[in-house]
């Protein structure tokens, strides 16, 4: 694991020997145009790597997240290339959701990063981030750090509902839903629940299914009349 985990981190860091301009300058600057795209392959590979460590060790990969936090938040916060933004948060988002609870300790830093995401210019990075937040509330027990900005990402959910682009709903909608699952009282139910069923089915993104089956499922079992009053217009119109 130890050699694993050097290995992933030195590619990540752009430090791995395979990375370096070892050649000739002239011959190095007339390939580096088609090399570009090979440097990014093999870091995008390794941060698959990253990915199924999460995926392999769960919670207990909290304790690896400190070594590849900040490289992996440096592409997420890049400024000048859409797709190491979009990766990046790609990334903070299925480490989230496989670390669990244990994602708890890095919910502020995350959730800072997130919300600038949630209204990104590239429509990829900005799916993305509508996913990772609702993994990082979801498994997050932090809830003092993210309920206060509730409101704001409702805000900026509801632009991203009025788009074209499918998987941008589908990743709103299962954002919305894990909001819903983690903290219902905190939702204004009235106002969410028709455009939350308005978007049914998913076209894009099923994975996304399963939390607005299981948030709408939640909903129709509570017990609140606040509730259950919201269902009879929300699925006349989805009828």
């Amino acid at each position: 694991m130890k050699e694993v985990v050097t290995v992933i981190s030195t590619i990540i860091t752009r430090t791995h020997p395979c990375q370096q301009d070892l050649g000739d300058e002239d011959e190095a600057q007339e390939e580096v145009e088609g090399s570009s795209e090979y440097d990014w392959l093999v870091i995008d590979t390794a941060l698959d790597a990253v990915i199924g460590l999460a995926v392999a060790l769960g919670p207990a990969f909290a304790e690896l997240w400190k070594i590849f936090e900040k490289p992996i938040l440096k592409f997420a916060a890049s400024e000048s290339e859409n797709i190491e933004r979009s990766t990046g948060v790609g990334v903070v988002a299925e480490c989230a959701a496989n670390m669990a609870d244990a994602v708890t300790p890095y919910t502020e830093k995350l959730l800072k990063l997130l919300l600038k995401r949630l209204s990104d210019t590239d429509p990829e990075t900005k799916s993305n981030a509508a996913y990772a937040t609702g993994q990082l509330i979801y498994n997050s027990t932090d809830s003092n750090t993210y309920l206060p900005h509730y409101p704001t990402i409702l805000q900026k959910l509801e632009s991203m509902l009025q788009v074209r682009e499918a998987r941008i709903k589908d990743n709103a909608a299962g954002c919305l839903s894990r909001m819903i699952l983690a903290h219902p009282d905190q939702i204004p139910l009235g106002d969410v629940l028709p455009a939350l069923v308005n978007l049914l089915p998913l076209k894009d993104d099923y994975e996304e299914n399963p939390p607005v089956y299981q948030c709408i499922l939640k909903l129709c079992k509570s017990p609140c009349r606040h509730t259950s009053r919201y269902w009879s217009s929300c699925l006349t119109g989805f009828r």
